[in-house]
């Protein structure tokens, strides 16, 4: 089991999800995007101030429903009901979270989904997957529904097929076959559009895809690909944002090692030239994540603990402050005011041990700053980090390195 471990968590997205909806309804998809990128609308509300070292929280117990204000920092919620690792999240309109997929106890790839319901602490089964899948991707549509796309269904089988969740019946039905080919550790964004970009991954551990493909959904139907272009460069475990409605692919590895190189794509103009030497280090199991200001943090790769910042209106990258230790494989999630929490991740290029800390990125200067946030109960990597409604993040399962590769069931809540 550990060495399909290994394989899997090398090639886990890094990649934030940040979209915006179809402007059929624009009050509508406006108040979807706030919902899916809430640092970027909320502004200083509910920003109390540097947090500063929240401090260690351990392990409240089963802390049940989420009824009640929650002290700053760490607390533990109702465990998984299975373990799972190399899944993903998805905070549904309803409040509620969607979790799918990954890679369960003794290597298994599972296909179960259940949606986690903050106002409660309880978490439900769904109906399960067609086809079990780890490392795909899963994006929110301007109509609810979420589109999961790709992953893998074995050690070494990559799929292309896609499936989307109603969450008005709980069911799950085909959404068509990715017309450039299957593909795992990939990323996807939701374009103002209201279609959904897939970009590069891999078909193995070890080479990335130029290839990308552009889903258009239908209601009550499977919707419609097609070919979006090629990327300049291979990119596997790449971060696709978007950044003033334009989709910014970042980093990722291919067979000659880990891209220093960003690209671009534009609706009416396809892939536009590769950004060479702005990433201060080739990028593999980095983060990026969208700032309140607009900018675009990446912080992390496999070797090093570096950050830069992208700045749209200048369309310049500068230098930021770097991480306490290196981290890749960890998770970045964007808070009110120019902030960011980032937690876990692999420790080492030898991907031997893992953080169980935390840290919070503020951007009150130029380069920004980074300061402690505590600890989880348990070092993971693989792991999904959820901004729920109310400015908390969700923190599910992953992979304890230390505990020889086991999937996690634990379930932990950040307050800021």
């Amino acid at each position: 089991m550990r060495s399909l471990v290994r394989i899997m968590m090398a090639v886990l997205v890094a990649a934030g999800l940040l979209g915006i909806a179809s402007c059929i309804d624009v009050d509508g998809a406006t108040n979807k995007w706030c919902r899916e990128n809430p640092g970027i609308c909320d502004g200083d509300a509910g920003d109390a101030g540097d947090a500063g070292d929240a401090g260690d929280a351990g392990d409240a117990g089963d802390a049940g429903d989420a009824g009640g204000p929650r002290p700053t920092g760490w607390s533990s919620l109702k465990s998984l009901p299975e373990p799972r690792s190399g899944h993903t999240a998805t905070l549904l309109e309803g409040g509620g979270v969607l979790v799918v997929g990954g890679l369960s106890t003794g290597g298994v790839i599972i296909a179960t989904a259940g949606v986690y319901e903050p106002s409660t602490g309880d978490w439900t089964a769904v109906d399960s997957l067609d086809t079990p899948r780890v490392d795909h991707t899963a994006t929110l549509l301007s109509d609810d529904r979420v589109l999961v796309v790709g992953g893998r269904q074995s050690e070494t089988d990559a799929v292309a097929s896609a499936e989307i969740y109603d969450p008005s019946t709980k069911t799950w039905s085909p959404a068509g076959t990715i017309p450039t080919g299957h593909r795992a550790a990939h990323a996807a964004v939701l374009l103002p559009s209201g279609q959904v970009l897939v970009v590069g991954g891999g078909e193995n551990a070890t080479g990335g895809l130029r290839t990308t493909a552009l889903y258009s959904p239908t209601a009550g139907a499977p919707g419609t690909w097609m070919d979006a272009g090629t990327l300049d460069a291979g990119r596997n475990t790449l971060t696709v944002s978007l950044v003033n409605g334009v989709a910014l692919a970042v980093g990722g590895y291919n067979n000659v090692g880990a891209e220093n190189s960003t690209e671009t794509y534009l609706p009416d103009g396809g892939w536009q030239p590769i950004q060479r030497s702005v990433l201060g280090v080739g990028r593999q199991g980095h983060t990026a994540t969208l700032l309140t200001s607009g900018k675009l943090l990446v912080a992390g790769s496999k070797v090093g603990n570096t950050a830069v910042l992208f700045d749209p209106t200048q369309s310049t990258w500068s230098g930021a402050s770097s991480m306490s230790v290196p981290r890749f494989g960890h998770t970045a999630t964007p808070l009110a005011g120019d902030k960011v929490l980032v937690t876990g991740g692999f420790s080492n290029a030898a991907e031997s041990a893992a953080h169980d800390t935390a840290e919070l990125f503020i951007l009150d200067s130029p380069a920004g700053r980074w300061t402690q946030a505590g600890s989880m109960s348990t070092s993971r990597v693989g792991h999904t980090a959820t901004r729920l409604s109310k400015g908390e993040v969700l923190v599910i399962g992953g992979t304890d390195v230390a505990d020889d590769w086991n999937p996690l069931s634990i379930v932990q809540l950040y307050t800021p």
